[in-house]
């Protein structure tokens, strides 16, 4: 078992070995980071400046940050107190539903007799 582990760690470590000296070999030496100096950079960058005649200001409005909201109050209903509070607000929902729908309708209908 040790020779057939052996055997097979030599030949992982091979494949390995020449991969690594074909992806070496593939490499190029042209690097966009060799034609760049500081100079054309730095020239660039003042050029795009020069109009610009105002100082920088701080903004007053970014110094300080806004409070932290209030925590909401904890709940102290019952859970009676809580589902009838629910059951309301989905027939509310219900409600409003009910009454796009027939708006929804009615101007369908004005537009299928204006055709």
């Amino acid at each position: 078992m040790k020779f057939t582990f052996r055997k097979s760690m030599l030949g992982t470590m091979g494949v390995l070995g020449v991969s690594a000296l074909a992806l070496a070999a593939c490499g190029d030496r042209d690097d966009a980071s060799d034609e760049v100096v500081a100079e054309d950079v730095e020239i660039v960058a003042d050029d795009a400046l020069s109009d610009v005649d105002e100082e920088p200001v701080e903004d007053e409005g970014l110094a300080t940050p806004e409070p932290m909201p209030a925590p909401a109050p904890t709940e102290t209903s019952s859970f009676e107190e809580r589902q009838a509070a629910e059951r309301e607000k989905m027939a509310d929902d219900a409600e409003a539903a009910k009454k796009a729908a027939a708006d929804i309708k009615a101007e369908l209908e004005n537009m299928n007799s204006g055709n």
